[in-house]
């Protein structure tokens, strides 16, 4: 039997002996502790399988949130093209107001006066009676043939000028540059002068500077008068 007189020595004899060492383990240590390699090893598993599993479930989630997102999104752009043509609707109701307003704002005499809407086709035939387009981008024409609203007034001495309106629920920098840069071409085209005006329900704060200026009027449409 092997005899020991100090702890390394005892470290030696447990060293070269596993049965020994196994032994002594099972005496010195209870079942719990001798399984608890074991159960740790089972528990890491089990917390692996369960954070997989759990990244599953998240990824099928995000992946119906994002359909939903989509569903929204699309909803959302068709709700804001139904308010754009309902504010394109009512802006056309409107548009003697607007002669009006837009002319006091100038100076205009409107005691009498005529108002007259131009449509694709009519805006086309100013274009066309224009010398040359080819300096106008091609872009920019077709943008000039799909504005909003454009009117030819006439006032009780026979003096013509155009409004060139764009219409949304909320107008912005977008609704703006458009008007005014139909206005120019209106202008270029008959040498008369076009006004540009943004109409809608709300207006964007960063084009207020711009209505303030004078380049484009802004005309108000309430909310009740939003029908189809």
């Amino acid at each position: 039997m092997a005899t020991f007189n100090t702890v390394e020595e005892l470290f030696q004899i447990l060293d070269s002996d596993p049965q020994l060492l196994e032994a002594l383990r099972s005496r010195l240590l209870t079942q719990e502790l001798l399984a608890l390699p074991a159960a740790h090893a089972a528990f890491v598993a089990e917390m692996h399988e369960f954070v997989a599993a759990s990244n599953r479930r998240f990824e099928a989630i995000e992946h119906r949130l994002g359909r939903i997102d989509a569903r929204v999104d699309r909803l959302s752009n068709d709700f804001g093209v139904f308010r754009g043509s309902y504010a394109e609707n009512a802006a056309r109701k409107s548009v003697d107001t607007i002669a009006i307003r837009v002319g006091n704002a100038k100076g205009i005499d409107l005691d009498e006066f005529t108002v007259r809407t131009l449509d694709g086709d009519a805006l086309k035939d100013k274009a066309r009676s224009f010398a040359n387009l080819s300096d106008i981008p091609q872009g920019e024409r077709l943008s000039f043939y799909q504005s909003d609203l454009v009117a030819e007034v006439q006032d009780g001495e026979g003096e013509t000028y155009y409004i060139v309106v764009e219409a949304s629920y909320t107008c912005d920098e977008s609704d703006t540059y458009r008007a005014i840069s139909h206005a120019k071409l209106l202008t270029r085209f008959t040498r008369k002068k076009a006004y540009a005006v943004v109409a809608g329900v709300r207006i964007d704060n960063e084009i207020r500077e711009t209505v303030k200026s004078g380049d484009v009027f802004w005309y108000e449409i309430d909310d009740k008068d939003l029908k189809p």
